[in-house]
């Protein structure tokens, strides 16, 4: 079973729909996750926005139950999350990551890039930072650079975006998976009850 996610950096209920399917593998039918960028805030700078310009659109006590809830999720699959101290561009990120899928690091580097930005509060728009957590991986950090200063992957990113429009997908955590979808950060057995259900669906169709 192939399952596609359109996933962004900056958001926290990518980081932790994702971590929860990896942590239910074991209790659905084999699958292999493709990942595609499709970036939510393009509006962001690269340099990063201050945390309370955000708390003063939502209201203190609004982004505070916000991530309250984000806590509580994260939490139920023991995965530690705090709000990042700056609201960072995601674009340079998600170039990164395709890079990192040529070299069959996607998985390492999508996940520390999630730990840098939600756990250890750095601006991943940051070409510095980008670098040093592909080094952290075992990518050269060097071509890694060449790559994101050249633009190499900014096609792949557009195009990601294009599909999902096609797709009829506005937001993100999405998981696509033959014609169905699942979308945001389900509980882990919300993805084993879907996930069996779609696979037996593709078997019994596939038998028929």
């Amino acid at each position: 079973m192939k399952i596609t996610v359109f996933s962004d950096y900056v958001c926290p209920f990518c980081y932790i729909g994702i971590e929860t399917l990896r942590a239910v593998q074991s209790q659905v039918p084999p699958f292999t996750l493709e990942w595609k960028g499709f970036q939510i805030h393009p509006e962001w700078p690269a340099t990063g926005l201050p945390i309370e310009q955000r708390m003063a659109q939502y209201g203190r006590e609004r982004y505070a139950a916000l991530w309250q809830n984000i806590r509580s999720l994260a939490t139920n699959i023991g995965l530690y999350m705090q709000p990042p101290s700056l609201l960072t561009n995601s674009l340079m990120a998600l170039e990164a990551t395709e890079y990192a899928k040529e070299q069959g690091k996607e998985e390492e580097f999508s996940r520390a890039v999630f730990r840098a930005y939600f756990q250890e509060s750095k601006n991943i728009g940051d070409i510095d930072v980008l670098l040093s957590i592909a080094a952290g991986v075992g990518l050269d950090s060097g071509e890694a650079q060449d790559h994101l200063r050249a633009r190499t992957y900014a096609a792949r990113i557009q195009a990601a975006s294009q599909e999902a429009g096609m797709l009829g997908i506005s937001g993100v955590p999405t998981f696509v998976i033959g014609e169905a979808q699942i979308v945001g950060a389900q509980a882990p057995e919300v993805f084993v009850r879907m996930l069996n259900r779609i696979a037996e669906r593709g078997i019994a169709l596939v038998q028929s």
